[in-house]
């Protein structure tokens, strides 16, 4: 019998504590929603005016000054530039994240993890009301739902798991050198560039496609694009290059926080 009450509360220890610490994180991830659009008359509308803002400008830019015709144009960048928000928006967000929080990390004993994870989270809400919008826009203009779709599941996992240890990688070391931030800034402007949102792959040279398709960016956005007619998935290597790259950093990053953070609030 005693043998059987330890056997119970060794299990019973780890559920409590995944418990406390999924509290702790929608706890946080809710306070991170409010303190962005805090003061905010438009609050949540303004994850959905933005990108309408940049694909009315790209659009403009890309129809009608440069001539660039694109099939279905409207649709193709808007279902790359979903995803690549989530991504530049939680990046730059988590960066900067335990700067921002010093006083709480300095005074009080939590799970740190829990300040990018919650930048994470609250960006993957906006991620998902965005979803909903670019659906509706898809039944608006009478795009087939097909087996396709289904794709989003498997991009989404590996988006967000990508940017789970991107955050704890970046927010560790910016508390470390605060040059990180500027950087990152820097670096995600260039990669918009070099990331199949703006335009499809199939845009770039045909000889330059199969490597171009390594970055595991590319080839997520790529993966959602494959919902609209005429386009497909990236091959399967491409899609396991971006899912090892995704859980890679997800490694590393859980690496870096657990060398650096015990001395994260004497450097703060």
């Amino acid at each position: 019998m005693a043998a059987e009450a330890t056997v119970e509360r060794e299990e019973l220890v780890p559920r409590g504590r995944w418990r406390q610490w999924y509290e702790l994180l929608a706890i946080m991830t809710v306070a991170q929603l409010k303190a962005r659009y805090r003061r905010s008359f438009l609050g949540f509308l303004w994850s959905l005016i933005m990108p309408l803002f940049q694909i009315v400008v790209i659009g403009f830019v890309f129809q009608g000054l440069l001539q660039h015709r694109i099939p279905n144009y409207t649709m193709v960048f808007l279902t790359a530039l979903v995803p690549w928000i989530y991504f530049n928006d939680a990046m730059l967000a988590s960066c900067p994240v335990f700067l921002r929080f010093r006083d709480v990390v300095k005074k009080i004993y939590f799970p740190r993890w829990a300040l990018p994870m919650s930048i994470v989270s609250s960006s993957f809400v906006h991620f998902l009301l965005s979803v909903v919008i670019l659906f509706a826009v898809f039944a608006a203009v009478r795009v087939r739902f097909t087996p396709a779709f289904w794709a989003f599941i498997p991009m989404t996992l590996m988006l967000t798991v990508m940017l789970a240890g991107l955050s704890l990688i970046f927010s560790t070391l910016h508390t470390y050198y605060q040059d990180v931030e500027y950087v990152l800034t820097a670096f995600t402007r260039m990669l918009f560039f070099v990331t199949p949102v703006m335009y499809p792959t199939a845009q770039i040279p045909e000889h330059y496609r199969f490597w171009f398709l390594f970055n595991p960016l590319a080839a997520i956005c790529e993966g959602y694009r494959s919902v609209l007619p005429g386009y497909e998935l990236p091959s399967t290597v491409h899609l396991l290059s971006a899912a090892g790259f995704s859980v890679v950093m997800l490694l590393i990053g859980i690496l870096v926080y657990r060398r650096m953070n015990p001395q994260l609030p004497e450097v703060l």
